[in-house]
């Protein structure tokens, strides 16, 4: 999960997806899990990863979610929000040419597969920072929703959680009043603190260099959390016994690739990363802007910045030494991210010119999504207004 609603990105970094030019329905539900479900219950089909937290009084309860025709293993998924289309919708394009609505959810954030049958999602008291929350699963199968865990106060990065890649093991960041981030590694053996990030000071924040980012490498080996606002921005530890495996003092906008364990980040001199063996340069003097990885393991999609100040989506290729960047489209796009290893979706920006500068607050988007098509090189329209996550995340899930 990464820095992206606090600074205002919700709506270009979330908003990712895949669709087609059918007109999308409203699902109707055959099961559903909403505000009736018991906070702290365990889920009752693949069960939690972990054993459910101790009750916090007054939990935020969990949204309404329902499925009509619940996933199953081997399905490609998205999350999605459609065009005239209410609530959160989990897509199957497994048949790209006839993409079926499966589940819906009527609220919630940061919403994350676990696998192709669970999903997780936060809900707060207000959007206000400093609300209670609580990181609740909802089981597609069977309909069940369940507590994974709660708090009374939530601080600066207290959204930001991920799943190693067979849901054994969670990764978040708790905050307090002090804004003290504290980075924790959750799983069956308990609840390990990692490391005590330290205070966030008050100040602004650029959305183009910030970030903030916990997740687990492809082989499950490995836990890593990146961020710009204390010292030691970058930490990977191991997730077998929590020891630190690499930190340093500089960096941004990290992201695992899709295969292995191989850290990907961005510091003054270009992109590198990070694997077992040490750290490498990819491409010098590369600025890249919330990268993703392909599901595959064989590609980076991010942003950069032109002159003009807008954004523009680029393609960085994983499998050769050279690491060739392709530019996917030469108009503004924003939020680059897979759908699947060859589906980019992206957001258009209104261009930035001399006689009309952006300003403050960087581009406005232009109102329209896309779709590109790495393998054939041709760029749609989508439907799909806004994209939180989809399915398959890295090699060998399924």
């Amino acid at each position: 999960m990464r820095l992206r609603k606090c600074l205002g990105l919700a709506a270009a970094m979330m908003l990712v997806a895949c669709g087609s030019s059918s007109t999308a329905s409203h699902p109707t539900p055959s099961h559903s899990a909403g505000a009736s479900a018991t906070a702290g219950s365990s889920p009752t089909s693949s069960g939690a990863p972990f054993p459910s937290p101790t009750p916090v009084a007054g939990a935020v309860p969990p949204v309404s979610a329902s499925c009509t025709a619940p996933p199953s293993a081997g399905n490609k998924l998205v999350l999605v929000n459609l065009r005239s289309v209410s609530g959160i919708i989990v897509r199957d394009i497994t048949d790209i040419g006839h993409p079926a609505n499966r589940c819906k959810l009527g609220g919630g954030s940061y919403f994350r597969f676990i696998s192709a049958t669970r999903l997780s999602y936060i809900v707060t008291a207000s959007g206000d920072q400093g609300a209670a929350g609580a990181l609740y699963i909802f089981d597609m199968a069977t309909g069940a929703t369940s507590l994974v865990r709660a708090w009374s106060y939530g601080g600066f990065g207290s959204w930001a959680y991920n799943w190693s890649p067979d849901g054994s093991h969670l990764t978040y960041i708790d905050s307090d009043s002090n804004q003290d981030m504290r980075w924790h590694l959750l799983s069956s053996a308990g609840d390990r603190l990692l490391a005590d990030l330290g205070a966030v000071p008050a100040r602004g924040a650029n959305p183009d260099s910030d970030d903030l980012f916990v997740g687990f490498s492809a082989d499950g080996q490995y836990v890593a959390v990146e961020q710009t606002f204390t010292p030691t921005p970058i930490r990977v530890h191991r997730v077998s016994d929590g020891s630190v495996a690499y930190t340093r003092t500089d960096g941004t906008m990290a992201a695992w690739a899709g295969s292995g364990a191989r850290l990907y980040f961005r510091t003054s001199a270009g992109v590198q990363s990070w694997a077992p063996g040490g750290v490498v340069a990819v491409s010098n003097g590369t600025a890249w802007i919330h990268p993703h990885a392909s599901p595959d393991g064989s590609r980076m999609v991010f942003s950069l910045l032109n002159a003009q100040s807008n954004h523009v989506a680029e393609s960085l290729d994983l499998t050769t030494a050279s690491g060739a960047i392709q530019q996917l489209s030469p108009s503004p796009r924003v939020g680059a991210i897979f759908a699947t290893a060859s589906l980019v979706w992206y957001a258009g920006e209104t261009p930035c010119t001399t006689a009309s500068p952006c300003g403050l607050g960087g581009p406005p988007f232009s109102g329209t999504t896309y779709i590109y098509d790495l393998g054939s090189g041709v760029e749609a329209g989508s439907i799909d207004t806004s994209f939180y996550d989809a399915w398959p995340h890295v090699v060998g899930q399924n």
